[in-house]
């Protein structure tokens, strides 16, 4: 383009913009209503870096995002998780084990167990920040816990993996935990009430 004309605007901000045959200028026009807009290039986007070759790892970057936690939420400690395992197969021993198992189905709407209840502790979506519902809680502590523990030998292996799986993890998740995406939280003022 070497004449004097209206043209495009290459910014994209405006209909028309002023070419002097040698520059864009600050003259715009838009509905047939001239306008003054200084000129700005638009800088092209930088080249994508060709993807790496089949096989290899990709380059480094940024890390991926840890498990974000809602501001003033605290994620419950392993000294905390562990206490509240243990204080599991107490409640379950006390309530004769019906007892718990009505209590279990009570809580769970509210992102609890009978022991994270009276420890002030809630399982929290990782992807929303949000109580884990009823049927996370069934789908974490029955079909996973219980169903899957429940099979010989391989529940074994299955729960000791899942316990120690905790120690491999800043967001002290079980596996159990990470196969529903959840995190547990110390909740003392019951902010997720």
């Amino acid at each position: 383009m070497s004449e004097a004309q209206w043209a495009a605007d290459p910014t994209g901000r405006h209909q028309y913009r002023w070419f002097d045959g040698s520059v864009w200028t600050d003259q715009v026009g838009d509905n047939g209503v001239q306008s003054v807009d200084p000129f700005t290039p638009v800088l092209p986007a930088p080249p994508l870096a060709p993807p790496p070759p089949l096989g290899l790892p990709y380059p480094p970057g940024p890390p991926l995002a840890a498990v974000v936690v809602p501001e003033g939420t605290t994620i419950s400690s392993r000294g905390r998780r562990f206490l509240g395992a243990l204080l599991t197969l107490l409640l379950v021993i006390v309530t004769l084990g019906i007892g718990y198992i009505i209590w279990t189905m009570i809580v769970w709407s509210r992102g609890q167990t009978p022991a994270k209840q009276l420890m002030n502790m809630r399982v929290v979506k990782v992807d929303t920040g949000n109580v884990a519902t009823w049927g996370d809680m069934f789908i974490r502590g029955f079909l996973i816990d219980t169903v899957l523990g429940a099979i010989p030998f391989f529940g074994l292996i299955f729960k000791l993996v899942s316990a120690l799986w905790i120690f491999g993890n800043d967001e002290n998740q079980r596996l159990t935990d990470k196969m529903v995406n959840t995190i547990v939280v110390d909740d003392p003022h019951n902010r997720y009430a």
